[in-house]
């Protein structure tokens, strides 16, 4: 049995991004919000269906790389959301209003991050400074089944 597989690409910083969110006694969390540019690729068993959720393990397995694919960080607490934009549409003599999808967003957060390469924060506010690249990210999250 394999995994199953989220994949995100061309992740880019959107909304609040903790850079520092410390309490005495606690071990330092960052929280990230990221908007996906690529539709999502979900992998392997999801595809099929076959993927049980009760046999999924904890998240321990979000990974977090730079374009280059570079691991900058572990993410053990993560959530994806698509958001609908739908325009209404009522068609004349009729009284139900018809929703017409316009567009999509995808919201990647992150709640636990355990950054293993320093540089990481390094190239979130490197995107601020004027002439500076933007700094575009990948992420894949692993449902592994222990069966």
């Amino acid at each position: 049995m394999s995994d199953g597989r989220y994949v995100f690409r061309s992740c880019v910083p959107d909304g609040a991004i903790d850079i520092a969110n410390v309490a005495p006694g606690d071990v330092i969390n960052r929280a990230w919000s990221f908007r996906v540019n690529e539709p999502p690729d979900i992998q392997e068993l999801l595809d099929s269906g076959s993927l049980d959720p009760r046999n999924i393990l904890r998240g321990y397995d979000g990974e977090l790389y730079d374009g280059d694919g570079n691991f900058l960080a572990e993410v053990n607490s993560w959530q994806a959301q698509i958001n609908f934009t739908n325009t209404d549409y009522q068609a004349a003599g009729q009284k139900i209003s018809w929703a017409i999808p316009q567009s999509y967003t995808v919201t990647l957060t992150f709640t636990e991050t355990v950054i293993r390469d320093a540089t990481l924060l390094q190239k979130v506010i490197a995107g601020l400074k004027k002439g500076q690249p933007d700094v575009v990210l990948n992420f894949m999250g692993v449902l592994r089944s222990h069966a």
